[in-house]
């Protein structure tokens, strides 16, 4: 397998991540609390988060950029190293599971609703199972391709609704005051601002690292760039009232819209740019649980563990929430501090690994290729 992959294909594979699952449900975390302060909620989370991730790459970047399952046994030793690395891969695929359950709860709530959700979930498991399959340098391609063509899509279908924007939806400005702000920005920090800390087991594998945080963090700002945007253009066209009533506001957003009585069914197009954008979190996230198991396990391969990790993600994601209302209520209300905690472990065991001086082992390359 050839798990290589250019700095360009990074840049993309963080964009579409950041829009994934964000993209449809962003607008509604953040307006439920903030109103038509929404999209100024969307913006502080996106300085956080870029605020976390300089912090987390540019440690990354002291340990050159290792896998991040092999930096923390050589951070935290063995055994703090492989008790971190099982809590990675959970995380890994619970957050895989969510997000293939978040794909079937939109599609049988608003797309085909007298279908199976496992229909939904079988399918997007099993492209991100044949994709890992080949590697990431075949995941980094497809991405390079469809990407450009998904971003296209997005700003097409977003400039159709500016004749609907009113300004009068979002005014007035910082009525609902800094806490409600921060409490809107808190339910987008974690998702998808920290999730992303997920990526730590790819950098290793970008051919040139010369100018590798920059490209990270370029995908970053980019893909949270598209976010505050999305938001801004929901709350104005549909107003903060509408916004908080609909789970996926951004597909209703574009339901309604005809153009000439020819281009209609626009909300299709943003359900398309959204699906491929859940397919490469799930692609990221299952493939780290990958990496995981096969350093862990020693074994040459990770392809053992493919249809176990996915077999795994299908039946948590069924069996993780009882109703989809819970599922939206624990992602807003806890999700943020579930994915802090793991972020502030692994800036600890890192950072004591720097004072003990274990980010300038010589051994780096021979490491980098058993990986």
């Amino acid at each position: 397998m050839n798990h290589t992959i250019n700095r360009w294909q990074l840049v993309l594979i963080v964009i579409s991540f950041i829009m994934g699952s964000s993209l449809l449900m962003a607008p509604n975390l953040t307006a439920f609390f903030s109103a038509q302060d929404a999209w100024l909620s969307m913006i502080l989370a996106v300085v956080i988060g870029l605020l976390l991730n300089i912090i987390w790459i540019l440690i990354l970047k002291r340990y050159g950029f290792r896998s991040i399952f092999r930096l923390t046994e050589v951070a935290g030793g063995k055994i703090v190293g492989t008790l971190l690395n099982i809590i990675i891969i959970f995380y890994a695929l619970h957050l895989a599971s969510y997000v293939v359950r978040n794909l079937s709860n939109f599609m049988i709530s608003n797309v085909i609703p007298e279908s199976s959700p496992w229909t939904f979930q079988f399918m997007i498991l099993l492209l991100a199972i044949y994709s890992c399959f080949y590697g990431l340098n075949n995941i980094g391609r497809v991405n390079e391709f469809l990407t450009p063509f998904m971003i296209l899509f997005f700003i097409g279908s977003l400039a159709i609704t500016l004749n609907q924007f009113r300004f009068s939806h979002i005014q007035p400005v910082f009525e609902q005051g800094l806490l409600k702000i921060s409490q809107g920005a808190y339910t987008t920090t974690g998702f998808p601002f920290i999730e992303i800390i997920l990526m730590g087991s790819m950098l290793t594998y970008v051919k040139n690292k010369e100018k590798l945080a920059k490209n990270y963090l370029s995908g970053f700002l980019i893909g949270g760039i598209a976010l505050i945007i999305t938001v801004f253009a929901a709350v104005g066209v549909e107003g903060a009232y509408m916004v908080k009533r609909q789970s996926y506001p951004t597909y209703e957003l574009m339901r309604d819209i005809s153009v000439i009585n020819i281009f209609e069914r626009v909300e299709v197009i943003i359900g398309v740019v959204w699906i491929f954008g859940i397919l490469v979190k799930i692609i990221v996230c299952l493939f780290t649980a990958l990496k995981g198991l096969q350093h862990i396990s020693k074994f040459s391969s990770y392809h053992p563990f493919l249809l176990p990790a996915g077999l795994l993600i299908w039946a948590m994601s069924n069996h993780l929430h009882p109703n989809s209302m819970e599922f939206t209520d624990f992602v807003g209300q806890n999700w943020t501090l579930w994915w802090f905690t793991l972020y502030l472990i692994l800036l600890l065991v890192l950072g004591i690994g720097i004072l003990r001086k274990k980010d300038i082992k010589k051994e780096q390359k021979r490491e980098n290729q058993t990986e």
